[in-house]
């Protein structure tokens, strides 16, 4: 007995004409730098995906470019969050407690 393999393609959702999509998307040789994508077309990018989410978050909710720029500039000159940061909105909900060094290779 052979099984039928139906093959299937995935298909991009279908938008109105009048509205406007945005992403964030990885870009470079290496994968390695992010990008604000605005229908089809890279507007900007730069080497933090929250600086970039940042910019994104202030244009949608109406800052001029100016603004939005200044708010990107400084989350991406903020720190990381320490460890007592994290813990002090953490709850034991049955996920384990954060990582005293979440970028340590296991």
């Amino acid at each position: 007995m052979q099984a039928s393999c139906k093959q299937t393609r995935a298909r991009l959702p279908v938008y109105p004409p009048d509205m406007t999509t945005y992403r964030i998307v990885q870009i470079g040789s290496l994968r390695t730098g992010w990008a604000i994508e605005v229908d089809g077309t890279i507007t900007r990018s730069g080497q933090s995906v929250a600086a970039l989410g940042a910019y994104l978050d202030a244009k949608l909710a109406g800052a001029n470019e100016f603004d939005a720029d200044d708010i990107a500039k400084a989350i991406e000159m903020r720190p990381p969050p320490t460890y007592e940061e994290r813990k002090a909105v953490f709850s034991p909900s049955g996920r384990p407690e954060p990582s005293r060094d979440p970028f340590k290779k296991s």
